[in-house]
Order: C-alpha cells, then sequence, then structure tokens
C-alpha cells in the first residue's frame, strides 16, 4: 500500500490528495495510522465532500466485509 508523504519532521510535507486519501483510509483496516497520518486524513476529510462520501461507503462496506467474514459458513 502506498502511504502519504511524510516530511522530515514527520509532519505531512503538504496536504494530500484524495487519492492518498484513499490509500489512508484502505490502509487503517490492515495497520494503524501514524499520527500524522490521522491529522492529514481528518484535515482533508473537513473540507472534500468527496472524500467524505467515499470514507462513508468505506467504513458501510468493511462492515458488511466483517459481518460476512463472521459467519461460519460451511462449504
Amino acid at each position: 500500500m502506498r502511504r502519504a508523504r511524510l516530511g522530515r519532521t514527520g509532519m505531512m510535507a503538504k496536504p494530500i490528495t484524495c487519492r492518498e486519501t484513499t490509500y489512508l483510509v484502505i490502509g487503517a483496516r490492515d495497520e494503524p495510522l501514524s499520527s500524522s497520518e490521522i491529522d492529514a486524513l481528518a484535515e482533508h476529510l473537513k473540507t472534500c465532500s468527496h472524500c467524505q462520501v467515499a470514507n462513508k461507503q468505506f467504513s458501510q462496506l468493511f462492515a458488511q466485509l466483517d459481518t460476512l467474514l463472521a459467519r461460519d459458513v460451511k462449504p
């Protein structure tokens, strides 16, 4: 997974793009985000209505996947 660019001080080098936001949202499912990634993601989501919708859709999808994977399905 591609992660957003970090500056030398651990702060985000510049505001993240919608593409980077998507990578972070998806990546957060597999491993915790750093505090600077969480901050950058929150900042982007405050102002980008497209990513707000996508984030909600990803949350719903992940919840559905968790439900399906939790079922005891026998072949």
